[in-house]
Order: structure tokens, then C-alpha cells, then sequence
């Protein structure tokens, strides 16, 4: 096998489901919500190839947008109207503030309870101010989709008083790796939520290192009265500034070559990390260099472009990848 992981080209068609970044999130709604507002009568197949991406994505985008503003598909013009001409006239909302409303409603949705809750709080005082002034409240939904979110918040706020009091914590831990519970004093710096889940980054004194806590492993929590010290120069976002997402490794340069079949979905973006150096070849394919901490996290993101990458370099990530490609490929069979 070559030492190269070549994935072979074959026709792009729409980009597959790959989570949107809070701008491009807002950038799609917004053009669906330009294409609905000046009576055009958009199809879900005319939207897709608007924002370039996948009819299931725009099914998606629509539904957001309906806890807000709600629509219905008028039969006779073939596409989606507002179910009520007047909804963008009953608040001051202008399409960039709706599109707006409409991504923090879906983003919130997915974060937890503590802040999705006081979202809605603020969807509730909106939805009192309009009825007050007389406005039409059944045009507007005001509310957030229930999203399939763990009940991990419950230790939110305990957490969070603990991080800023400085204050260690003990910990029942389930770890989905190994399956056991362990009892782990803790001292935590900070909270991420990161691909659905809420994390502590925290020193472990158990394993004398820091790791990653996801709090809905977490069985128990005791606050303790014994309090850490934070180094003076402890940074999270400098911290992780490497890492393709959170999880920390050794810093590893990586090459990755796009077919021109996705080049312009690669250009598209400004830079996929901070380390990025971009090169467009004369043969239109764009190759990617970044410096970043471990491969896990950015092996996940390139399997996501298959068929259409060739990985140049290190071999330790090349060979990963042949070896689970390997084993996914016979598991299918």
C-alpha cells in the first residue's frame, strides 16, 4: 500500500451534513429568510443550491427558523411563504436581527439547560413586550427547540461557583473508556461545551496531570472547602490554541491535499485553524498545512471530506487512517 493515503475523486454533489460555524449558520438564514421575505417562493431544492448545501440541512434551516417566525409551503406557488404576511411587521426586527434570533434560538438550544433556560427568558420578555404594545404575539413562536441534550447541567452551577471561588471539588467519575467509577478530587479551571457535551478542564490529583471531565460522567460532586491557586500565567484559549477542538497531544505538522472538486469549499473559508498555511496549486487542488496537537480531533474533520483528500504528511497519521479505513471497510462487508 502507498505510503500516501489517497482517497480517489469522485463527483462532489452537495456537501454532506458537516455542523455549520455560528457566522455561515447565520449567512444561510439569512439568505433563506431574504428569498421568503421578498415573495419568492423558494423550494428547499433552490435554497440548497443558494447556500450550497444539502436539502436535509435546509429542512433543518427552515425548522429554525419556524420556532421563530413560523412558515408553511403554499401548494399553489410551490415553496415557502411566512404563515402570516404580517409576522416581520409586528416587532421592529429587521432580517438580519431575525436571522440572528434564529441561530442563537438554535445554538442555545444544544448548550444546556442553564443557558438555554435563561434564553427563553429572554424570548418570554420579547414575546410580553409585543403583546404590550399591542402587537399580534401569534405570529411570532418565541420559543427554543427541545434539543436532545443530556441532563449534565444539573452540576452546572456548582461548578461554575467553584471555578470562580478557586475551590477544589470531589468527583464520582464513570469513564466511558474504561467503564469504571473512580473518586477524583479535582481542581477546576474552566467549563467548555464542545460537540454537545459540557467538559471541565481541571488538574487531577489523582492522576497528577490535566484532563477533561465530561460532566455528564459525573455521578457526584462534593464541594469542598479547600481552595488551588491558578498560575499566574494559566490562559484556557492560549492553552488550547493549538488543538484542533479541546483535547491536548503533541504538537504535529499535517499536510493535506483537497481535490479541485472541493477547492472552492475549502477557499471559502477565511482559515480552518489558526496555524493554517494555504496553497492553491496550478492544478486548482489547495493544500493545507497546520500545526496542531495531536491527530484525533483533525482526523475526524478530514474523514468528513472523503473521497476527495490526500493526507502528505506525517506517516503516523497517514498509517492511522489506512488501518481504520481498513477496519471500517470490513466491518461493512
Amino acid at each position: 500500500m502507498s505510503k500516501k493515503l489517497t482517497i480517489k475523486k469522485q463527483s462532489l454533489g452537495k456537501r454532506r451534513d458537516k455542523a455549520a460555524g455560528i457566522t455561515e449558520k447565520i449567512i444561510n438564514l439569512l439568505n433563506i429568510l431574504n428569498q421568503i421575505e421578498q415573495g419568492k417562493y423558494p423550494t428547499v431544492e433552490k435554497l440548497a443550491e443558494l447556500c450550497e448545501v444539502s436539502e436535509r440541512s435546509i429542512y433543518r434551516y427552515l425548522n429554525i427558523i419556524g420556532f421563530i417566525v413560523p412558515l408553511t409551503y403554499d401548494s399553489e406557488k410551490g415553496g415557502y411563504r411566512f404563515l402570516n404576511e404580517g409576522a416581520l411587521r409586528a416587532i421592529p426586527f429587521d432580517i438580519k436581527e431575525l436571522a440572528l434570533l434564529s441561530a442563537l434560538s438554535d445554538m442555545t438550544s444544544q448548550i444546556g439547560e442553564p443557558i438555554k433556560g435563561s434564553f427563553q427568558n429572554i424570548l418570554n420578555k420579547l414575546h410580553t413586550c409585543s403583546k404590550e404594545r399591542g402587537k399580534v404575539p401569534s405570529l411570532f413562536r418565541f420559543s427554543i427547540q427541545q434539543g436532545s441534550v443530556s441532563d449534565s447541567w444539573q452540576w452546572f452551577n456548582e461548578i461554575s461557583d467553584a471555578i470562580s471561588e478557586q475551590r477544589q471539588m470531589k468527583i464520582k467519575y464513570h469513564s466511558i473508556n474504561t467503564d469504571k467509577q473512580t473518586n477524583r478530587t479535582i481542581d477546576p479551571y474552566g467549563l467548555v461545551f464542545y460537540d454537545g457535551i459540557w467538559f471541565i478542564y481541571a488538574y487531577c490529583n489523582l492522576r497528577k496531570d490535566f484532563r477533561w471531565f465530561a460532566i455528564d460522567r459525573i455521578k457526584k460532586v462534593t464541594n469542598l472547602q479547600q481552595t488551588f491557586t491558578k498560575p499566574d500565567n494559566f490562559n484556557m484559549e492560549e492553552r488550547f490554541k493549538k488543538s484542533w477542538g479541546i483535547w491536548e497531544g503533541k504538537a504535529t505538522e499535517i499536510t493535506v491535499r483537497f481535490s479541485k472538486d472541493v477547492a472552492e469549499l475549502i477557499k471559502r473559508k477565511k482559515f480552518w485553524h489558526p496555524s493554517e498555511k494555504r496553497v492553491v496549486l496550478p492544478s486548482g487542488e489547495v493544500e493545507l498545512t497546520f500545526n496542531v496537537s495531536g491527530h484525533e480531533e483533525i482526523k475526524w474533520w478530514l474523514y468528513s471530506w472523503i473521497p476527495h483528500i490526500q493526507v502528505i504528511k506525517p506517516n503516523t497519521l497517514i498509517n492511522e487512517m489506512i488501518k481504520d479505513l481498513t477496519k471500517a471497510l470490513s466491518i461493512s462487508r
